[in-house]
């Protein structure tokens, strides 16, 4: 089984060709993005790379919603950062939103990222009941 996740209020990626998350019987995908989906740019209230990681993480949030997770069910995430002068910023952020952990294990990369995006998330759940 899998199914295609796409919550109407993130918006609607299927243009560009792509879907907000995808389950399966055991795992859960989501991609966080901090986009605009009418203009593919950084949304307006990213104004810190802060708000963009927090957003980010609301997005993965949603999406594991929908498939009954949350981000205690999240077991790894892969963050890329637009410039590594960002990094302190994104990990006090991205630590808020876990809490006081346990913390999923992460990669971090520093690369060029689509549009006017500083901060892309990609998490990975499982369903606690497929453990």
């Amino acid at each position: 089984m899998i199914d295609y996740l796409n919550p109407a209020d993130l918006g609607d990626f299927s243009p560009q060709g792509l879907s907000s998350g995808t389950a399966t019987d055991v795992f859960v995908y989501a991609a966080g993005l901090a986009i605009d989906p009418e203009t593919m740019a950084r949304r307006k209230e990213a104004e810190s790379i802060a708000d963009e990681t927090r957003i980010c993480l609301e997005n993965v949030a949603r999406i594991l919603a929908d498939a009954g997770l949350t981000l205690r069910d999240v077991v790894k995430t892969t963050c890329y950062l637009q410039d590594d002068a960002h990094r302190f910023e994104f990990l006090d952020a991205y630590k808020g939103a876990f809490g006081e952990g346990p913390y999923p294990a992460r990669s971090t990369f520093v690369l060029g990222i689509a549009s006017n995006l500083r901060v892309q998330i990609e998490a990975v759940a499982v369903r606690p009941d497929a453990a």
